[in-house]
């Protein structure tokens, strides 16, 4: 089952806890955006009032992933040219220093810059909190998000953007 957010209305899900507080941690979900031009934020793992996450977004038609903490933030980019279909984003931050992301089983370059977010508190879907309010809001609906406290494997998140569920990759994970 799907849920549509829309950016207008503020609409977003989030957690008063974190299930994941540190690398490693991987991050995926189907999603389906109304504007892929649009900057607008997936799922965010981060904290509660500071601009501090590991995040996956999508913009300018590019899907990447971030990680954001009081000095900056890092990105990288996966592949462009988006379209406004049903897309399996995933997000694997297997440290500080290393970072990847995927489109429908597709690999980015990986981004070895160190970024270390702390205070990890919080987990949204639709939003990120960012330069002291909640915001980015997506215009999406958004499906089978999945979370592990470990970097899955190009295996299991190509199974995952063929269609197995979150629940089949790695459960105890």
């Amino acid at each position: 089952m799907a849920y549509e957010f829309t950016a207008a209305s503020s609409q977003y899900l989030s957690t008063a806890s974190a299930p994941v507080t540190t690398t490693p941690l991987t991050l995926a979900c189907w999603f389906r955006p109304t504007n892929v031009a649009d900057t607008r934020y997936i799922l965010s793992l981060g904290a509660a009032t500071a601009n501090d996450s590991h995040s996956i977004y999508y913009g300018g038609s590019n899907l990447f992933a971030v990680s954001t903490d009081t000095a900056s933030n890092q990105a990288i980019r996966s592949i462009t040219g988006l379209s406004n279909t049903w897309i399996h984003a995933c997000a694997v931050f297997s440290a500080n220093n290393n970072r990847q992301i995927y489109a429908n089983g597709t690999a980015g370059t990986a981004n070895t810059s160190t970024r270390n977010p702390v205070n990890i508190a919080a987990f949204r879907i639709g939003s990120v909190y960012f330069g002291g309010a909640i915001g980015f809001y997506a215009n999406a609906n958004i499906a089978e998000v999945g979370i592990w406290n470990a970097a899955l494997t190009a295996a299991e998140i190509t199974s995952l953007a063929k269609g197995i569920t979150c629940d089949k990759i790695r459960p105890q994970s």
